[in-house]
């Protein structure tokens, strides 16, 4: 499974929109298909379209449309869209406002790379769990709504360098679900939305835990291919 392909921005900024479609591009599966300016060209585009966005990316300082009012029309017209809102508004009033909307995340311009690239394995996340699972735990649950910033069990300070929390969550989410099934970096790079020496990173990470356990495929020619298993469900033969 890949993240969403259908992004659309809202940005009257075109110099900022063109910095937010390249952060979402460099996520993988991921295409920014529509750059709209205004709120009714979002309307329009919304009513004519025959493929609704999975997520929306929008300001909140749109120059025809208070971004409150668009985001509220958003949601209750199209409720199963997420909406990631990224402006420079802090004021407390107006953000609570928002959040009370549904909205999927909230960033404050201006924001790292790495801090979208969360949302959007979130987003994955969730789609994972809603698509591939009939009944959820409340593990599932609790990786959903509660993360690594508001319920620390681990001290960052003493945690690994390069290994996110709230990533590694999701990579042993999905090793959980697979159960017996074998992936290789390259597969779970596709599953995360990043790159291949990432998630690696975070393979290694796991067997060093015990969580993974690693086997070498051979082929015919070629070095052999390393590929990781819940611990577990593989026996060395």
């Amino acid at each position: 499974m890949t993240i969403s392909k259908n992004v659309w921005i809202i940005e009257d900024d075109f110099r900022v929109a063109k910095i937010h479609a390249d952060y979402v591009h460099n996520i993988k599966g991921c295409i920014v298909t529509e750059n709209l300016r205004t709120g009714k060209e979002t309307i329009e585009k919304l009513k004519m379209t025959s493929s609704l966005p999975e997520i929306i990316l929008t300001d909140l300082y749109i120059p025809d449309v208070e971004g409150s009012s668009l985001v509220s029309h958003i949601r209750h017209l199209y409720p199963s869209i997420k909406i990631i809102v990224i402006s420079a508004a802090t004021e407390i009033s107006l953000i609570k406002d928002i959040v009370d909307l549904g909205i999927f995340d909230y960033l404050i311009k201006p924001f790292e790379e790495q801090r979208l690239q969360r949302a959007f394995q979130k987003y994955l996340q969730e789609l994972r769990l809603f698509q591939n699972s009939k009944n959820v735990t409340q593990n599932d649950l609790d990786s959903l709504f509660y993360s690594e910033s508001n319920n620390k069990i681990v001290d960052e300070e003493t945690f690994v360098k390069g290994i996110d929390l709230h990533t590694l969550q999701i990579v042993k989410s999905i090793f959980e679900d697979l159960k017996t099934q074998e992936l290789t970096a390259s597969q779970l790079s596709e599953l995360i939305g990043s790159s291949r020496s990432t998630a690696r990173r975070y393979l290694e990470y796991l067997v060093g835990e015990q969580f993974l356990q690693t086997k070498l495929i051979y082929g015919t020619v070629g070095r052999p291919e390393r590929k990781y298993v819940y611990h577990g469900t593989y026996e060395q033969n």
